[in-house]
């Protein structure tokens, strides 16, 4: 590489000189554009014979390149009393789950007073709008009428039918207690497999949003994690009343489905 360098900055105009002039050209190179005197940094502190000097921060650098040569610093004393050493820090251990903990927070979900007094309020909603619907369609026929004849009849079971149409009321049902040890004991299966971190301080919505997702099922790369259950359309709450009468986030159901689908899918990856 010197010698590039040479044919590129020459001719010289001394031999030799006692003062060079250096130009750097290399991260540890360097040439005189006076003489053509070539310097090179060495590696090696024992072979290194450039001018150095002490920085700041304890190492030695050229002056002529400013190369910093490498320095292994090793501790004065590798092992001290003041350290404590943890081989398996507790918050990155899976923590078990019992199946009688799932069971519970099932059946208080499905079963419990709060669970009731929700689908009392839904059943209520419903039936409010559907008497709005029936009344409404029953003052269009009253009011229909023909351009030159007298008012049309009124079919009471076709206004009935056409309110039902509008409204489409959902059928809520009361849950059984063999739904809700067939939904926890999938559940607990599931569980088992996922491995999750500090599952005791998030079991209830852990379960909760397995739950919802029970509705349409779970499978991942042609695996079924989770049943499709289709009594608990009819069984679980609506979302909107999570807040109001369970106390919990909204937001709950949401992001509990994708932590779990995230962790099965990196399971399945893993296998």
């Amino acid at each position: 590489m010197h010698s590039v360098w040479r044919r590129v900055r020459s001719p010289f105009h001394r031999i030799d000189c006692a003062c060079h002039n250096w130009e750097i050209y290399g991260v540890q190179n360097a040439g005189c554009t006076l003489c053509g005197a070539e310097h090179a940094c060495a590696d090696a502190l024992s072979d290194n014979k450039c001018p150095l000097v002490q920085t700041d921060e304890g190492g030695l650098c050229c002056t002529v390149t400013g190369y910093c040569l490498p320095i292994l610093r090793l501790s004065d004393k590798e092992y001290v009393e003041n350290v404590y050493f943890s081989p398996h820090p507790a918050s990155n251990q899976a923590t078990p789950i019992v199946a009688d903990e799932i069971s519970s927070v099932v059946r208080w979900f499905l079963m419990g007073k709060q669970s009731e007094k929700c689908k009392s309020e839904e059943v209520a909603k419903i039936i409010g709008k559907y008497q709005c619907a029936l009344v409404k369609n029953f003052k269009q026929h009253k009011l229909s009428r023909t351009k030159d004849g007298p008012a049309r009849r009124t079919c009471v079971l076709t206004i009935i039918a056409q309110s039902l149409h509008q409204v489409q009321p959902k059928h809520i049902r009361r849950s059984t207690p063999q739904l809700c040890d067939f939904c926890s004991h999938h559940i607990f299966r599931c569980l088992q497999n996922l491995k999750l971190v500090n599952i005791q301080n998030k079991k209830t919505n852990l379960v909760i949003g397995m739950l919802f997702l029970m509705k349409q099922g779970l499978v991942i790369n042609n695996i079924q994690w989770l049943p499709r259950v289709a009594a608990l359309q009819n069984c679980l709450p609506h979302e909107t009343n999570l807040e109001k009468t369970f106390k919990l986030c909204m937001k709950l159901v949401c992001e509990t489905e994708n932590e779990i689908k995230l962790a099965l899918r990196q399971r399945v990856q893993l296998t």
